[in-house]
């Protein structure tokens, strides 16, 4: 089994098309790919079998046990300078992606629109959110055009309609998939990214007036919902008070937010499927293996229903585009079908009455380790390729070759140990599914009513987690196609 290498990677996301994927080198494993499998099916069995026999459900349960952790609150409060200083920090960040893709160079590798917005903040505060806690939440930029707006007598924050139920979060779920559709399909480069800004800006502000600013930034804001839930792993909280908005920190131990955090409906579940859905199709969706779905397999179907001896070759790339597009809608969907199936079947074995409804919302949260560490894994080598080249984009934003620093421009990536690299993608994938195994026996000790029903419950769970497992391990491996079919 060979292991790629995109020498290229930074062009994924800053460069003009998918075909950023062409750049590849081949790495040949250490030892057979079926080993590693084996090898983390065996650590999550081992794991699973220790966490069933030693953990019990705490004294005044397992709400009370988080609750408990979470009350380790710091002296004193966030200083307000430095909330004043992280919210002209994220504005001023947003303000300067837009306006360098309005005025700077189109060259993607030149101009920091880009790199900014895809690297620095997709990225960057995905995995700083981790290790401080959601400290989005606290400097969320379009939050503060809000509140200038409100200084400059311009109420938006005031609901003008109550926001309905039935939508729960399927607003940010939409944004979510416009957000991986753009950067799959689409690639906008500077100019197109900073008009996507501005009327993202414009849809949040308008949404906003329309139903409240609580409503907006707690259901349909993307980013807020996407920080709100990766802050839940951190060690680090913040809360806000009602008496003063100032802000208290309480420490806690890391994953006891997401034992905290219940989803209340079936919308967020599955935010949280795609989280893991849209990185995995994003690893998948330009490899030979699902290529070849669809050129070996679907476009034989598709030409027999279409009742035509030879397709045209526009046809055939137009079906293919749709079915690329289809895949990625679906992709949570799918996710979200597997994961019912899992609850069902642990309802039939533990013969409770708990309703599938109930299940799901418990333990989808659970998930969230392992949607976290595959996206790590699935960027490792971008992070390594594209931070060596960050000190001169930030001091040549606009790509007009200020350079006050004498900064080397940007040259070849550097040369990865890809045995390294490998290792480490292993290792975080086995670490997050163990976290998620681990979670998922907190919560089945809190929903179910004895020890031995809790650990049965958990049996369909734990092969769920092997598939995520596997499935991982194998989209990383997986060798990507160079050109046109598979």
């Amino acid at each position: 089994m060979s292991r790629r290498l995109l020498t290229g990677l930074s062009l994924l996301l800053i460069g003009g098309s998918a075909e950023a994927h062409e750049l590849l080198m081949r790495y040949n494993l250490p030892v057979p790919f079926r080993l590693y499998l084996y090898t983390c099916a065996a650590t999550l069995l081992v794991t699973f079998v220790l966490f069933g026999w030693f953990m019990r459900a705490p004294a005044g349960g397992v709400d009370a046990s988080a609750a408990n952790a979470s009350n380790a609150r710091l002296p004193g409060l966030v200083p307000r300078w430095v909330i004043r200083l992280l919210r002209f920090g994220a504005l001023g960040s947003l303000c300067l992606a837009i306006v360098a893709g309005l005025i700077g160079t189109m060259d993607p590798d030149d101009n920091l629109n880009l790199t900014l917005f895809w690297d620095i903040f997709l990225l960057g505060v995905t995995y700083i959110t981790v290790l401080v806690g959601d400290v989005y939440g606290i400097c969320n930029p379009w939050q503060t055009m809000v509140e200038l707006l409100r200084r400059l007598r311009v109420d938006l924050a005031q609901a003008r309609f109550e926001y309905p139920e039935a939508l729960g979060y399927w607003p940010a779920v939409a944004f979510y998939v416009a957000l991986v559709w753009l950067e799959l399909f689409t690639l906008p480069g500077p100019r197109e990214l900073s008009l996507i800004l501005i009327a993202y800006s414009a849809i949040t502000l308008m949404g906003v007036w329309v139903f409240g600013k609580g409503a907006w930034f707690r259901r349909c804001e993307i980013f807020a919902v996407l920080f709100r839930l990766v802050g839940t792993l951190a060690p680090i909280a913040y809360r806000q008070r009602a008496a003063d908005n100032r802000f208290e920190v309480y420490l806690r131990w890391p994953l006891i937010g997401a034992l905290e955090e219940r989803a209340k409906t079936l919308s967020l579940v599955v935010f949280v499927l795609f989280i893991l859905a849209g990185t995995t199709y994003d690893g998948m969706h330009q490899t030979l293996f699902w290529k070849g779905i669809f050129w070996h397999h679907i476009l034989f179907y598709l030409q027999s229903a279409s009742g035509q001896a030879s397709v045209p070759e526009a046809t055939m790339e137009r079906w293919y585009e749709t079915f690329q597009h289809l895949g990625l809608v679906l992709a949570p969907f799918f996710y979200l079908g597997i994961y019912l199936l899992i609850l069902q079947a642990a309802k039939i074995a533990t013969r409770t009455t708990i309703p599938l409804r109930t299940l799901a919302l418990a333990l989808s949260l659970t998930i969230l380790p392992i949607a976290f560490v595959y996206n790590l894994a699935h960027y490792f080598t971008l992070i390594l390729v594209r931070t060596p080249v960050l000190p001169y984009l930030l001091t040549d934003p606009f790509g007009f070759e200020w350079n006050p620093l004498n900064l080397p421009h940007q040259g070849d990536p550097p040369v990865l140990n890809m045995a390294v690299v490998w290792h480490v993608e292993v290792a975080l994938i086995l670490a997050g599914h163990v976290l998620s195994v681990w979670l998922a026996h907190r919560v089945a000790l809190r929903l179910f009513p004895s020890r031995r029903d809790a650990v049965i419950s958990q049996v369909p769970m734990l092969v769920l987690m092997m598939a995520y497992t596997i499935l991982g391990l194998w989209v990383i491996s997986l060798p990507f196609a160079l050109t046109g079919r598979g």
